[in-house]
């Protein structure tokens, strides 16, 4: 059976324009459908092209879920209660999120074997896990005993609180192979901070110039950190952070946009605010944010990006309905690599001129 027999598309081109090298390339976005409800979201896609998310099923419960092309939704089940959510997936095919229990509270979840497992808590009744790398260790958070939110790492299964930087509040978003994590903590103001949890430290990442407040959402292999942070005129924009530096993404014409994932090559996706107020799936290759479009409707969202390009997310139909998708780069892979190096070139010359900026001044 045909991709297009099964999962419902439609082709838009861009023209990904990097340094001097222009790679004409086309996305092939991909309806990959519900649990028998009207809504569904990918959030993460793996190098194998697995994809996980949450769908409604016929009776409009949200549940976890996994897409594997030709085969359709698989529907990953709870813990015993009604809901549950999958947030990302490693190489291994390893997913992670949340899951209802028997008695209704939301757990961190691992979905592995055919079998989901119960990750626990550190001492409070709620956690949900939002990462996991390539060695199988998970991100999120977790109710202390206390009742307050604290950044864990699970390890083998076992939960770890990882601390905070003042206060009671911390969340981990996102974790690499070199197991640094990235999310958010309470700053000694008491407004939210980016941070990141590296040999047994945590590191607060800043803000845009002139904001008050950051959150990182994300980490590569290669220590490039996506970050959602306020401007000096009370916007939220979508940013990167790296050793020299951290750049605006900017918006689509509106007030705001929001970093969801980044691959090893340094791509980012998300959403951003249009002048007309809709808000619009993006990849941003280096130089530009490039418009994903929808599937006939006013809104999309990009939440996850693997390294051959493939970008999932969320998008809405012309009925108003709101499906998961998958944006399919093709033609593959030659427009692929071209995209690529123009990336890496114009992230190397950004750091060599931010570099030859410091040195002068």
């Amino acid at each position: 059976m045909a991709i297009s027999d099964k999962f419902p598309c439609v082709i838009i081109f861009a023209c990904l324009t990097a340094g001097t090298v222009c790679a004409s390339l086309q996305y092939e976005i991909v309806d990959l459908g519900t649990l028998g409800g009207p809504w569904g979201r990918a959030w993460d896609i793996n190098s194998h092209g697995q994809v996980v998310g949450a769908a409604y099923t016929d009776d409009y419960f949200d549940h976890a879920v996994k897409w594997e092309i030709p085969l359709g939704p698989a529907d990953l089940g709870t813990l015993g209660g009604a809901r549950s959510r999958a947030h990302a997936i490693n190489d291994s095919g390893a997913a992670v999120g949340y899951a209802e229990t028997t008695s209704g509270a939301r757990h961190a979840c691992l979905w592995q074997d055919d079998s989901a497992l119960d990750l626990g808590t550190l001492g409070g009744d709620y956690s949900t896990a939002w990462d996991i790398n390539s060695k199988g260790n998970v991100v999120g958070w977790s109710h202390t005993a206390s009742g307050f939110y604290n950044a864990t790492i699970w390890v083998k299964g076992s939960p770890a609180n990882l601390g905070v930087l003042y206060g009671d509040y911390s969340i981990a978003y996102g974790i690499n192979s070199s197991d640094i994590a990235v999310g958010v903590a309470q700053a000694a103001d008491g407004s939210d901070i980016a941070v990141m949890w590296r040999d047994e430290s945590i590191i607060p990442l800043g803000t845009l110039p002139g904001g008050s407040w950051s959150t990182a959402r994300g980490i590569n292999d290669n220590g490039q950190i996506i970050l959602w942070a306020d401007t000096a005129d009370g916007e939220t924009h979508a940013a990167v952070w790296t050793e020299d530096m951290i750049f605006d993404l900017g918006t689509f014409g509106g007030d705001d946009s929001w970093a969801y994932g980044v691959n090893n090559l340094g791509h980012v996706v998300g959403w951003a605010e249009a002048a007309d107020g809709t808000y619009q799936a993006f990849v941003y290759d280096g130089p530009e944010m490039l418009n994903l479009g929808t599937l006939g409707g006013l809104f999309s969202a990009a939440y996850g990006i693997n390294d051959l390009g493939q970008i999932v997310g969320r998008a809405q139909t012309a009925s108003g309905e709101t499906r998961a998708v998958l944006w399919n780069p093709v033609p593959e892979p030659a427009a692929i690599i071209l995209f690529t190096q123009g990336s890496l070139i114009a992230l190397r010359l950004r750091r060599r001129k931010k570099r030859k900026m410091k040195r002068s001044s």
